[in-house]
């Protein structure tokens, strides 16, 4: 057996940790002053050469206000799928036809399931690519960040927000299916515009991700998925914000079409070649 230390799994271990120190805004310096170690503390267990106990685990997650659980179960799903349960099913001791038939009963159970399972089929669909080296899910409840997964390909780090299409919104004219999809944040909260306005608000900001993945299951019950550049959405147009905070803020209601219509394609990967470039220039 490899010694734990220096296998891939510690190795993203100690990443996750990274990642979780990074989103709580802390340096090595800020978080070994709340854990009372040295500076080189968190430094040698970030550069796996020191391996972490299990106490030592709960206190850097304490410090970081990080859920301990949220990243034993990254690591587990990442390099330990045969230790999650096989069929929960079994484990609740119900039937196929009874989940179906709770899910039907409660519709907001449905749309909250077959949001995740979306988040799911987009992860094993488009992110399981030899050119993408990090793709990770950000607490649900982390009000600092917007986006479903943080990936990084051939290098460069990029942040997709995951959407799904509003159900009655759907329609197919002439062979083309056309619907709208909801692009905006679960949760009204001030955010700081690039004029340095500040508003109250549910609409997601330019640039507050990068690509946006819709979920197209709804036209012809198949998994297929449309991407779309941040900066290539249309602007929000109500009233309430200035002209201005307007070119700031990215419309609500999203109009997506199968086949794709621009600014959305169906190929995440020419994407995402398309951000690197423009990146360096």
């Amino acid at each position: 057996m490899t010694k734990s230390l220096s296998s891939k799994a510690y190795h993203h271990f100690c990443q996750l940790l990274i990642t979780a120190r990074e989103e709580s805004q802390l340096t090595q310096s800020e978080l070994a002053r709340l854990l009372k170690r040295p500076q080189s503390f968190v430094s040698k267990y970030e550069r796996s050469e020191r391996r972490l106990d299990v106490i030592e685990f709960l206190q850097v997650t304490t410090a970081l206000k990080a859920h301990s659980v949220d990243i034993i179960m990254q690591l587990k799903m990442d390099f330990f799928p045969e230790d999650n349960p096989s069929d929960i099913l079994e484990l609740w001791e119900i039937k196929p036809r009874d989940l179906t038939s709770l899910i039907n009963q409660n519709p907001s159970l449905r749309g909250m399931l077959f949001g995740y399972t979306a988040e799911f089929k987009l992860h094993e669909l488009w992110l399981e690519h030899p050119d993408i080296t990090e793709a990770l899910k950000d607490d649900d409840h982390d009000r600092r960040r917007k986006g479903d997964r943080r990936i990084v390909y051939k290098g460069h780090s990029f942040t997709i927000e995951a959407k799904s299409l509003q159900t009655n919104s759907i329609k197919e004219i002439a062979g083309q299916w056309q619907g709208k999809a909801q692009v905006d944040a679960s949760d009204r909260r001030k955010v700081i515009l690039a004029n340095d306005d500040e508003v109250n608000t549910t609409l997601l900001r330019v640039g507050e991700f990068d690509v946006l993945a819709v979920n197209v299951f709804s036209f012809k019950n198949e998994w297929n998925f449309v991407f779309a550049k941040n900066q290539d959405l249309p602007r929000s147009n109500w009233g309430g914000y200035t002209p201005e905070q307007q070119q700031y803020l990215l419309a609500s209601l999203v109009s997506v079409t199968w086949p794709p219509e621009p600014p959305f394609v169906d190929n995440l990967y020419a994407l995402l070649d398309e951000l690197i470039v423009e990146q360096s220039k």
